[in-house]
């Protein structure tokens, strides 16, 4: 079977590692040398303009199975058979995992200090939320939790958390946001204390309108654990190979 992966990002460059190592003829590739592949494998987070994603799409065959994350973009210009191997359950749920984890570690860095008894407001309370309230918590943060559902609400409180409105975080060293929407005006980011450190996890537009104060730290699996979300890619794409 051949397998050209179009990505510079990190875990692909580790995913073909895995790839070859079990037998696969599989390549890193530009879109001029896509060859005739069997499988085609895009990024989950989107690399390539709409000129360059058609371009690459008009080379290979109808008969090529593309696995992607952004598969409604890919059928404007491509009728073969389209997979977003990003939008399964496990996949979401390991990669919520990592991208938690990855934040302790960016963290540290950016903070220069323990995160033992640091008051950390979480936004959003889904997969990387509660992964994030978990491994906090045992790190010794006091973890503060928005959610706009009164159910979610119920939940937080339920697992051991406490529940508090977006303007709590006033009162927080650290505002972590999962939500990938805006949901801080300018006039709510004024309003924190200088003091207090924010940093971006969702995917764009994020939750913050004013960003000139925000660390971004969008897609941090790849970024810190590249063969760790190699790994997952791999448990998750094999099982869709023809």
């Amino acid at each position: 079977m051949n397998i050209s992966i179009v990505s510079q990002d990190k875990r692909y460059i580790e995913l073909n590692k895995i790839l070859s190592a079990k037998g696969f003829n599989s390549k890193i590739c530009q879109i001029e040398n896509v060859g005739t592949p069997n499988v085609l494998i895009l990024s989950v987070r989107r690399e390539l303009s709409d000129s360059e994603l058609k371009e690459l799409l008009s080379k290979i065959p109808k008969t090529t199975l593309v696995l992607s994350g952004y598969e409604s973009k890919i059928k404007e210009y491509f009728d073969g058979r389209v997979v977003d191997y990003s939008s399964g359950e496990s996949f979401l749920e390991k990669n919520a995992y990592l991208t938690a984890e990855a934040t302790v570690s960016v963290l540290h860095s950016l903070l220069e200090r323990s995160i033992k008894s640091l008051k950390i407001f979480v936004c959003g309370y889904g997969r990387i939320g509660k992964h994030l309230c978990r491994i906090f918590s045992s790190l010794g943060a006091k973890m503060y939790v928005y959610a706009r559902r009164e159910e979610v609400r119920a939940q937080i409180e339920k697992d051991g958390y406490i529940s508090k409105p977006l303007e709590y975080s006033s009162n927080c060293d650290l505002v972590l946001n999962t939500v990938p929407s805006i949901i801080y005006t300018k006039k709510m980011i004024d309003k924190l204390p200088t003091n207090t450190c924010i940093v971006e996890l969702a995917s764009k537009p994020g939750g913050f309108e004013d960003t000139s104060r925000v660390y971004s730290a969008s897609g941090l699996p790849g970024k810190i654990f590249p063969k760790s979300s190699a790994e997952i890619i791999f448990d998750t794409i094999e099982k869709l190979f023809p």
